[in-house]
């Protein structure tokens, strides 16, 4: 019992320390206020993996901002019962948008990520968020044969965006907006095995997916200049999301990671700042192939500024993926 007890004080000390901490050198970092009321009113905004975490918090505030949000998903009752959710509690505070008697807020569709009737259905698109992802799972292949990690994080947003640029461009100005990771400073570009079927870390492979995002963006702006398309990469910070669900944390280690978390790590409304920055802001109006954290500008590691690098990795997706140039 008086061990029980010793421990029960150091981590009431502790939390009580962390909390302070956390007060004083992190608080929080919303950015959007009442006064950006109707600033996305007529704007329709594209997000990948909106039913949960990062996605679904940046849907909510882009709907406050007056959007049309599409939900884009693989899986629509997952997808309709996320959008239910929002939509309630988005009219307990105060309106969710067409369909849901919400007035001045906007509206909320989920549509499956089906180009053929994206294209056919939507007069235009005026931001994409690229937001989905998986972090740091089990060696595991997609339907398509691509390391999980690589092929969610990377590929598949490289598809989507090229299929949807069309649109994007006859809608412009139009924005793309793609969520990476500071983590990618701890991966490379290995043009021998990007599937990992040589080796895989999981670590690694997360890290290497995040830096394909950023030098993506970087190509992609280069190659959109003079569209009135403008593309940027962010890092949304450590955010308390499911995005950790494959990372395993000993149970009696438990107590004091979900204080950590709650201390340290943002909410994903905080989190999703940057990303309704970037699919928003009158500030960032024509930036392009710039990375973003905390509604400002950072630098980036020469690595993820290599332009051959970057034009080697658009050639060799191009391949994987099936475009046709």
């Amino acid at each position: 019992m008086a061990l029980v007890a010793t421990v029960a004080a150091l981590l009431a000390a502790l939390g009580g320390t962390v909390w302070l901490a956390a007060r004083r050198f992190v608080g929080p970092s919303v950015r959007h206020g009442g006064g950006d009321s109707g600033l996305m009113h007529g704007k329709t905004v594209l997000i990948t993996g909106a039913n949960s975490g990062l996605g679904r918090a940046t849907a909510a505030e882009l709907l406050r901002l007056g959007a049309r949000v599409i939900m884009g998903c693989r899986d629509r009752a997952r997808a309709e019962e996320a959008a239910g959710q929002l939509r309630r509690e988005l009219r307990q505070a105060g309106g969710a948008g067409p369909g849901s008697d919400a007035g001045e807020a906007g509206e909320l569709v989920v549509r499956e990520l089906d180009l053929a009737s994206l294209r056919s259905e939507e007069p235009r698109l005026d931001v994409l968020i690229n937001n989905a992802g998986i972090f740091q799972c089990p060696y595991m292949k997609t339907e398509d044969g691509f390391e999980m990690q690589f092929g969610v994080n990377h590929l598949g947003h490289f598809l989507l965006t090229n299929l949807l640029l069309g649109l994007l461009k006859s809608s412009a100005p139009s924005r793309i907006v793609v969520v990476s990771s500071k983590l990618y400073k701890y991966g490379d570009i290995n043009f021998e095995d990007l599937n990992s079927e040589q080796s895989y870390n999981k670590s690694f492979c997360y890290s290497r997916s995040k830096l394909a995002n950023i030098l993506f963006t970087r190509e992609l702006a280069r190659r959109l200049e003079g569209t009135n398309v403008t593309v940027n990469v962010l890092h949304p910070g450590i955010v308390r999301t499911n995005l950790g669900r494959h990372v395993h944390i000993p149970l009696l280690v438990k107590p004091l990671f979900n204080l950590v978390s709650w201390a340290f790590f943002k909410t994903p409304v905080e989190g999703a700042q940057t990303s309704v920055y970037l699919a928003s802001s009158p500030e960032v109006e024509g930036v392009s192939g710039k990375y973003f954290g905390d509604c400002k500008e950072e630098a980036l590691l020469p690595k993820a500024m290599d332009e051959s690098v970057a034009r080697k990795l658009w050639d060799i997706s191009e391949v994987m993926v099936g475009i046709l140039k």
